[in-house]
């Protein structure tokens, strides 16, 4: 899996290069797995929000897929208890990482374009 995010600079006139070699304003986010591939491109003052929708789409991601793995893994024997404190785990981890993520950038210094 790879990820890349090209445009992210506090210098909105300057051009940057499309994937394709031809100059835009546009910031651009790629995701790519062997089995996906997601683009999008947006003005660079909304890189931003183009961000953080897509770190709440994998928090709303691991907060399903998260607790719906470990109990299709988890063997028959395994005490309740210990799968009911694995999941909770996990929620608190994708709560934490989310809230963190958030919290930084309500107390980010650098000026809103």
């Amino acid at each position: 899996m790879g990820a890349e995010i090209e445009g992210v600079d506090d210098t909105p006139d300057e051009m940057m290069m499309s994937w394709e070699g031809t100059p835009t304003r546009l910031a651009r986010v790629r995701i790519e797995t062997s089995e996906l591939k997601a683009e999008a491109a947006v003005p660079a003052s909304q890189t931003h929000r183009l961000l953080t929708t897509i770190l709440d789409t994998l928090v709303v991601f691991g907060a399903v897929l998260g607790p719906a793995l470990t109990l299709q893994v988890v063997p028959a024997t395994f005490p309740t208890w210990a799968t009911a404190g694995t999941i909770a785990g996990q929620l608190a981890m994708l709560a934490l990482v989310a809230r963190s993520v958030h919290h930084r950038e309500e107390t980010d210094p650098r000026p809103a374009n």
